[in-house]
């Protein structure tokens, strides 16, 4: 009897541990599915050895919640140096993770708040920090606006936006309130990977500028994230000379934001080169708590140019700013470019003066 009893328990947990490894290969493969239809590098990647290899590395695994080193593992084997998984327990789709994302404060996170400076710089010149931005998005945006009415009033000569420490995030927020200081209709759009039949590249997605400032987004994200009516601010000094800085910091979002001015007459871009994280991405839930946010096309700036993948914004005046030895980290970078802010305004300065304006 107790034998009996010893064998049937055993293979119950035999069962069990077998249907719980199904799951496992399951959310595997369903990760590897989302890879396949939606990443940029999805013609570089052989998806059945891929499937093969990673259905061996879990064969014993049981626990769906100790996929992550797996799954960054393979974003890692991408090389599109531009995709991240994330793994938020206890959300069950797409719209709980963008619900979460929404509800979330720099406070709540225990994240230090975003570094918003605009001042006018010797009388004439209007000056504006954009930085990164993660959450919050719409009081992001009326930031951005209610100082740059405010600069606006004081009759710049030139503008000087800042994005050397916009190290990226949502780019909608970033782009929406310089509405007026854009000469054209459609800015930036990308590439996917698409050829059409004479072998040329077929562009996705184009930035398009309303006339009336009226920006409609009409995205889950941007609705839950209450940016998807946005009116943005008319701004009466529009012709005069535009400056932005960018720095090796500058990334992603930022440097799709610095590509939304590239190539307009009165834009000068002074600085470093910039990240190389010059491509789109987009938030796919896969399942079980897991998400990935997958690079999916190249940036096509206004001036005709598609990047490669990890090719930076080249600036039309270089900031040529060395950094230490010790300097080996994108945090340490990220300070020692903090630290170096003035570097990049006195290069804009001397500029701006050497044109006599």
């Amino acid at each position: 009897m107790y034998k009996a009893f010893f064998f049937i328990a055993c293979f119950s947990i035999l069962n069990i541990c077998h249907a719980q490894n199904r799951e496992v290969i399951k959310l595997a493969n369903q990760f590897i599915d989302t890879l396949e239809v939606h990443s940029f590098m999805r013609s570089k990647i052989d998806f059945d050895q891929l499937r093969t290899e990673t259905n061996a590395k879990v064969k014993n695994m049981n626990k769906t919640d100790s996929l992550l080193p797996t799954f960054k593992e393979i974003i890692f084997g991408l090389s599109d140096l531009h995709s991240s998984v994330g793994y938020v327990k206890d959300t069950t789709d797409n719209l709980a993770l963008i619900k979460m994302i929404a509800s979330t404060t720099y406070e709540k996170e225990g994240m230090s708040p975003l570094n918003f400076q605009h001042r006018f710089i010797e009388d004439k010149y209007a000056y504006i920090n954009v930085p990164g931005v993660l959450l919050e998005h719409r009081r992001y945006i009326d930031t951005l606006q209610k100082q740059l009415r405010e600069l606006d009033g004081k009759q710049p000569k030139a503008w000087i936006i800042d994005l050397t420490e916009n190290d990226g995030g949502a780019f909608v927020p970033m782009v929406t309130p310089f509405h007026s200081l854009i000469d054209t209709t459609q800015t930036f759009s990308y590439f996917d990977g698409t050829l059409d039949k004479d072998g040329k590249e077929v562009l996705i997605n184009k930035f398009q500028i309303p006339q009336n400032g009226l920006y409609i987004d009409n995205s889950i994200e941007a609705k839950y994230c209450k940016f998807d009516t946005v009116q943005a601010q008319p701004l009466k000094n529009n012709q005069i000379p535009i400056i932005v800085l960018v720095s090796n910091i500058t990334a992603s979002s930022g440097e799709i934001t610095a590509s939304h001015f590239l190539g307009q007459k009165n834009v000068t871009l002074i600085g470093a080169k910039t990240n190389g994280l010059t491509s789109n991405n987009e938030l796919y839930y896969v399942d079980k708590g897991y998400s990935v946010n997958l690079m999916t096309a190249l940036l096509h700036d206004r001036k005709g140019k598609s990047y490669h993948v990890g090719e930076g914004v080249s600036p039309d005046i270089i900031v040529d700013l060395e950094y230490p030895e010790n300097i080996r980290t994108f945090k340490d970078r990220y300070r020692f470019t903090l630290e170096k802010k003035s570097v990049f305004i006195n290069k804009a300065l001397e500029f701006l003066r050497a044109k006599g304006i």
